[in-house]
């Protein structure tokens, strides 16, 4: 029998995968499941399972990097990847994870998750498959992540290069170039959820990693939610190194638009740097974000320039006067005048050079601010991170027009963003989830109750509300945990248990997730009010 260890941070998704098929029947059994990067890691010791699914967006260590440490102490062992997205197989082709399988969580089915055990089965017994890493090229990784680490923190150049040559890296000229390259919000938005974030990140490093077997001295990293690109070359009045560098971005760009629909940001150092030189550099670039006003491809041809850039603090209340213009354009439905709004806000913190942190947090207390007026229609809290995280205008700008856009669209058609119709179903459902508060309900036993597949009941709810049935049941219950933190005196651990959490740790991180503070934060905030 083989052993199976499940992982996800959402606890009724375990449930789910527990109840979808009879694993006895089928030759497995579940030796362990958790919803915790940090307790996987022990557990996988402790059960050493032949097959682990996990989810690829998870918190602290995410299933990339989960994946990739299982497979560094047990080899042989298959990985099934679980994701959210839709439209994965967009990514499927640049990301080659080598995972077994890949399974939509929204859409899975009995038959599916049997068929993709199936195979993970079928490569244990032949001991060889698509998971099959040697050891050494897991280490080779982690050399090449402690060698950028080593340009960024200025050591010795001479130890450095030969650090380098040790790991299989030749960088025997004199001079670098530099590139930064980020993922544009706005347009993984409209595609990814952000947990899907570092699986997004680690197929533009792959795509980057390919292509730099076609372009000599071309060496790319991933750091800090980035993709960091080191060119080393010779002055050569035969080669424009500058040209060959362009090349190289180019072709990154289009097949990231290509193959996983997203537009990446570029910033191109190609002045000539030494390598005692790059960390300094990189450390201004990465957290001064100087292109913030620029093109989302921005080069940068001599590093005085970025000396040379400077920004302003805002003004106080510096946005305020454009709320009202805003909610007027959103009650009138008059797109254009939002967008008209929208690019004076734009151009005034263009002209007076606002500190990009600024911009990021202004936007935000303007669709607070929007939210309060509109109370039955809400951003996700994902809005709010990416805005920070942004690091350009134009990338800001997109994610606040897109997500107004939506809300207009939402007020237009009465349902909301995220929110529901009166539908019967649907009071039934409410209905249903009201008499089972303290239990720990899944899409299966709604669907059970209903007299529904459960899969095409996951795919009825989804249309019909426009989330997932266990976002909604989240929701749902984190509004009554907020209205009983504000009006009884109730402790966390009976609250929790009462809404079917019975680990305290886990209802705080779920409550978080949806209110955007801590229970004890959002009490301590509401009695400060009083």
């Amino acid at each position: 029998m083989y052993r199976v260890m499940l992982i996800d941070d959402d606890v009724p998704m375990l449930k789910v995968l527990q109840q979808m098929i009879d694993w006895e029947a089928n030759n497995l059994q579940i030796a362990g499941s958790t919803y915790s990067s940090a307790k996987a890691l022990h557990m996988f010791e402790e059960v050493q399972p032949d097959i682990v699914i996990t989810d690829i967006g998870l918190p602290q260590k995410n299933g990339i990097e989960l994946a990739d440490h299982f497979i560094r102490m047990k080899p042989e062992v298959r990985i099934v990847f679980l994701t959210c997205h839709e439209d994965f197989h967009y990514a499927q082709q640049a990301v080659k994870l080598q995972a077994d399988d890949y399974l939509i969580k929204d859409q899975l089915t009995a038959e599916q998750l049997e068929e993709s055990l199936g195979k993970s089965m079928h490569l244990l017994k032949k001991r060889t498959g698509l998971i099959h890493r040697e050891t050494a090229n897991y280490n080779s990784q982690l050399y090449r992540q402690d060698l950028l680490q080593r340009v960024i923190n200025g050591s010795p150049s001479e130890a450095t290069l030969a650090y380098a040559a040790q790991i299989g890296i030749s960088w025997t000229y004199p001079w670098f170039m530099m590139g930064l390259v980020s993922i544009q919000l706005s347009s993984f938005d409209k595609r990814f959820r952000q947990t899907e974030f570092p699986l997004i990140l680690y197929a533009v490093y792959n795509i980057a990693a390919e292509l730099s077997e076609l372009y000599e001295g071309i060496t790319p990293f991933m750091e800090q939610g980035n993709i960091v690109i080191l060119y080393n070359y010779r002055l050569n009045l035969a080669q424009n190194a500058s040209l060959h560098f362009h090349n190289f971005l180019q072709r990154l760009r289009y097949q990231c638009v290509h193959f996983l629909k997203i537009q990446p940001n570029v910033i191109a150092v190609t002045d000539k740097m030494e390598l005692s030189s790059i960390g300094s550099i990189y450390q201004e670039i990465l957290h001064g974000k100087y292109e913030f006003y620029e093109s989302t491809n921005y080069t940068i041809t001599e590093v005085s320039q970025i000396r040379s850039r400077w920004f302003q603090n805002a003004p106080q209340r510096f946005l305020d006067s454009y709320v009202s213009e805003l909610e007027r354009m959103l009650i009138k439905q008059d797109l254009d005048g939002l967008r008209t709004t929208l690019q004076k806000i734009a151009r005034s913190a263009k002209e007076l050079s606002i500190e990009p942190g600024d911009v990021a947090r202004d936007l935000s207390s303007i669709l607070r601010s929007i939210e309060l007026m509109f109370s039955s229609l809400k951003f996700g809290e994902e809005l709010f991170a990416y805005l920070a995280l942004a690091r350009s205008l134009e990338d800001m700008m997109e994610l606040v027009e897109s997500k107004l856009v939506q809300m207009m669209g939402a007020r237009q058609t009465g349902t909301g963003m995220g929110s529901t119709t009166n539908e019967p179903k649907l009071q039934v459902i409410q209905q249903y989830i009201d008499q089972h508060l303290d239990d720990n309900i899944t899409s299966i036993d709604m669907a059970r109750y209903l007299y529904l597949n459960p899969s095409y009941f996951s795919r009825y709810f989804k249309r019909l509300t426009g989330l997932t049935f266990t976002d909604y049941v989240h929701q749902y219950k984190m509004k009554i945990a907020t209205k009983k933190l504000r009006m009884s005196g109730q402790n966390l651990e009976s609250l929790a248990m009462g809404l079917g959490y019975s680990d305290r740790t886990y209802f705080s991180k779920v409550f978080k997730k949806y209110v955007g503070s801590t229970p004890s934060e959002y009490k301590a905030k509401y009695t400060a009010r009083k």
